[in-house]
C-alpha cells in the first residue's frame, strides 16, 4: 500500500506539481487508520481511472495529488476498525483489491479481488478537504 508522509512533508512537494493536480487534503480524526482508493479523470489519458490504497494513519492529515483537472472524483475508504465510508447518491460499483491496483475504469484487470462503492465527491477549484471525525 502506498504509504502518505504528513500533510506538512509535503507542503513543499505540493508547490512543485502540476497544475493539473486534484490536491485531496485527509484530516483523520479517528483512532483508526484509513485507507483511501479514488476514481478520477486522468488529465494525461482522459480516461476515467481508479487508484488504490492510500493509507492515513490515526490522528494524521496527508495530501493525495491526483493528475486530474476535473472537479468530480469518487473515493472509497476502509478503517482498521472495520468501518467503510462508501456509497450514497451518484455513487458507482467499482473493483478493487487487498493490494495496491491502478486500472482505466473502462478495462479492469483480472486480478481485482471484490466490489465497492465510491461515493462521489466534488472539489472546489481543485482542492478538496475530507474530514473524518
Amino acid at each position: 500500500m502506498k504509504k502518505l508522509l504528513a500533510l506538512c512533508a509535503l507542503t513543499l512537494a505540493s508547490t512543485c506539481m502540476s497544475a493539473n493536480a486534484l490536491e485531496v487534503t485527509i484530516d483523520n480524526k479517528t483512532k483508526a487508520t484509513v485507507v483511501m482508493a479514488f476514481s478520477y479523470l486522468d488529465s494525461k489519458t482522459n480516461d476515467w481511472v481508479v487508484d488504490g490504497w492510500y493509507n492515513v494513519e490515526p490522528e494524521q492529515k496527508a495530501l493525495v495529488n491526483l493528475d486530474s483537472k476535473n472537479d468530480i472524483y469518487y473515493l472509497y475508504s476502509e478503517f482498521s476498525n472495520g468501518k467503510k465510508l462508501e456509497g450514497g447518491k451518484g455513487s458507482v460499483v467499482l473493483k478493487v483489491k487487498n493490494r495496491n491496483f491502478f486500472y482505466k475504469q473502462t478495462k479492469p484487470t483480472d486480478d481485482l479481488d471484490r466490489k465497492a462503492t465510491f461515493l462521489r465527491a466534488r472539489s472546489n477549484n481543485g482542492k478538496s478537504l475530507i474530514k473524518i471525525n
